[in-house]
């Protein structure tokens, strides 16, 4: 397998594991509206699949805008159009294939249930998240696909601060 190909693999397990692990956190702090200070979470393995897209769709998007100079509200912005049209496609064909992970029909602003645009300040600070972290996970996956150990990782990052 090619050293490109195990990057992008590397990115596409960074990103889903890490939105598991944001969903579960956000879920968990829901529960606090209605006094429940366990701080349980919730999430699916198939929302992996939604947390992938921002490997694949979202950051090959914006990087190049940020290139050429599109402010970062703008880019915010269509990180977040992109979430809302990735969470109704995918709600979508998850209920199309029987599997009911979320439904936000009992929310304000909702679409068909798929979508709720209350969730539009999460998913505009989700897309800066994202983005910020993006060429660090991109970074990583790299260094893995390299087989690059952390002290080479170190080595190489000091002698191009030096230069």
């Amino acid at each position: 397998m090619s050293v490109n190909a195990k990057r992008v693999l590397w990115r596409l397990l960074l990103f889903g594991l890490l939105g598991l692990l944001l969903e579960v956190f956000f879920t968990s702090l829901g529960g606090l509206k209605h006094s429940k200070w366990n701080l349980v979470g919730h999430t699916s393995p198939w929302m992996m699949l939604d947390y992938c897209l921002f490997a694949v769709i979202l950051m090959p998007v914006g990087r190049p805008m940020a290139r050429m100079g599109v402010p970062l509200p703008a880019r915010a912005i269509l990180y977040m159009v992109m979430i809302f049209v990735v969470e109704f496609v995918s709600g979508w064909i998850f209920d199309l294939c029987g599997i009911h992970i979320w439904d936000y029909s009992h929310l304000p602003l909702n679409l068909c249930g798929y979508i709720t645009l209350s969730y539009a300040p999460f998913w505009y600070g989700l897309g800066l998240i994202a983005e910020a972290l993006y060429l660090r996970i991109d970074a990583a996956a790299l260094a893995w696909a390299l087989g690059l150990t952390a002290e080479r990782i170190e080595v190489l990052s000091n002698a191009e601060q030096a230069t």
